[in-house]
C-alpha cells in the first residue's frame, strides 16, 4: 500500500509498549510506528531493514511487542487506529453518497440497528455535520457512545443546540482520551446520576459546589 494513514497518537499506549525498551529497540520501535503511515502491517524484509543493528536478544526484545499477523507484523493499537480511521472515513464517504438518494434506510452501516429511527437519523446527521465542519476525529465507538446519549436526552425530550452539541463533542473526545471503554464509563455514570452532560466519575466528589457549577455549565447548554 501506498496511502498515507493517519492514526490517533496515544501516549499511554506508547508508553506501556516502551517504558522498558533499551535505547536501539525503541528506535527501530519508533520507525516501524512511523512505516505504519503507509503500510498497515509490515513486511518481514520492511522488519529486517529496521532491525538490521539489533543483536539477537534485542531483537527478540521487540519480537515480544510486535502483533504477529499472517501479512507480517504490526503494533497493535497504531494499527488499530488506522484502520478505525479508514473506517470511519468510509462511513463518511458512505454518508455522503447517500445524500444525493431520495430514499435511503439507514445513513451508514456502522450504526447499531437498535438505534433506527427518525431522531436517531436527525441527531446522526447533526452529529456529523458538527465532526466535519470541526475536523474532529471521533471513532466510531465513541461516535455510537453519543448517539446513544442523544437518544437518552430525546426520551426525557432535551435537545442540544448546534454550539452546545460541538462543545459536548469536544470535552467526550478530551475527557475519554479517545478510549472507547472511558467513554462507555462517563457514559452510564452521567446517565445513572441523571446529569444534564457527560462527566467522568472523581474518586472525591466532596467537592459539590464545583460540581454544582460544572452541571450548571452544561444546563446552559440546552434549548
Amino acid at each position: 500500500m501506498s496511502k498515507d494513514f493517519a492514526f490517533l497518537f496515544k501516549p499511554g499506549d506508547y508508553l506501556r509498549d516502551t517504558q522498558c525498551l533499551s535505547e536501539k529497540v525503541q528506535v527501530a520501535y519508533d520507525r516501524i510506528m512511523c512505516e505504519h503511515m503507509r503500510n498497515i502491517c509490515i513486511t518481514q524484509q520492511q522488519l529486517n531493514f529496521f532491525t538490521k543493528r539489533l543483536n539477537e536478544s534485542e531483537l527478540q526484545e521487540l519480537l515480544f511487542i510486535l502483533n504477529k499477523q499472517d501479512e507480517g507484523f504490526e503494533i497493535e493499537w497504531v494499527a488499530k487506529s488506522i484502520r478505525e480511521r479508514i473506517a470511519y472515513s468510509d462511513s463518511r464517504r458512505n454518508n455522503r453518497k447517500g445524500k444525493s438518494k431520495k430514499k435511503t434506510k439507514n445513513i451508514s452501516l456502522s450504526y447499531d440497528n437498535h438505534m433506527e429511527g427518525k431522531d436517531k437519523d436527525i441527531n446522526r446527521r447533526l452529529l456529523l455535520k458538527i465532526v466535519d465542519e470541526s475536523k474532529f476525529i471521533l471513532q466510531i465507538g465513541l461516535e455510537n457512545l453519543l448517539l446513544e446519549w442523544l437518544r437518552y436526552k430525546s426520551e426525557k425530550g432535551q435537545t442540544y443546540k448546534e454550539t452546545g452539541l460541538k462543545t459536548l463533542i469536544k470535552t467526550f473526545i478530551r475527557d475519554s482520551n479517545s478510549d472507547e471503554k472511558i467513554g462507555r464509563e462517563m457514559l452510564d455514570y452521567s446517565m445513572s446520576k441523571n446529569y444534564s452532560g457527560l462527566f467522568k466519575e472523581k474518586k472525591n466528589e466532596n467537592n459539590s459546589g464545583n460540581n454544582q457549577r460544572a452541571v450548571k455549565r452544561v444546563n446552559d447548554l440546552w434549548k
